[in-house]
């Protein structure tokens, strides 16, 4: 494998999650060129976490002429596979519209080289998953797709830089501190965590 595109275009907790599969795909293909499609809120960390050798952000496309520039792109690159890991309705479309020179496609896209079927994959969490899908894919064998076995991101690589050094107001954030992001999908209010377990979890990292 020479050209692999890698497909997540967010949201921000389901991006850091798939990180954990970036990584594998990463490993698995330590010489291959590896191209991030996504979208410009997640470039910056996709950069930081090494995996990527391109990023491109058109991968939510704004009618028909972005989509058909971006669909127009993807074949020319000539891709040697594809892992789908947004697995929705428009990142399943880019497989068909990608025809009649598709490449092998790791995903839930019908008719797929490299099929995501296993009918549990709706109930599994997002790290089981995606382990689950990459082993569907051949590339990791032992992936534990038990839950609460599936390894969690390397987040070693989001350390303070030596830019901390020359700046007094960061600086004083080198002591531990926990950031927490309250929020979530506008149109999947069940996945919001109520807003007072937030003010729970701050007063208990007190």
């Amino acid at each position: 494998m020479k050209k692999i595109l890698v497909i997540k275009l967010g949201a921000l907790g389901d991006f850091v999650l798939a990180l954990a599969a970036m990584k594998q795909i990463r490993k698995a293909h330590p010489k291959a060129k590896i191209t991030l499609l996504t979208t410009p809120p997640y470039a910056a960390l996709a950069k930081a976490s090494g995996y990527f050798n391109t990023i491109e952000t058109d991968g939510r496309p704004e009618g028909w002429q972005d989509t058909f520039a971006m669909i127009s792109r993807l074949k020319r690159a000539r891709y040697d596979r594809v892992y789908d890991l947004q697995t929705s309705s428009r990142s399943s479309s880019y497989f068909y519209m990608m025809w009649p020179a598709q490449p092998q496609w790791s995903g839930i896209a019908f008719g797929c080289a490299l099929p995501h079927s296993n009918p549990q994959r709706d109930h599994m969490h997002t790290l089981e998953r995606q382990a689950d899908q990459l082993k569907a894919a051949g590339i990791w064998p032992d992936a534990p797709i038990m839950p609460g076995q599936a390894p969690a991101p390397d987040l070693s690589w989001c350390k303070a830089g030596p830019e901390l050094q020359h700046d007094p107001e960061r600086r004083a954030m080198v002591r531990p501190y926990a950031l927490l992001v309250p929020g979530g999908s506008a149109h999947r209010p069940e996945k919001r965590w109520p807003a007072g377990a937030f003010a729970q979890l701050a007063k208990a990292l007190k």
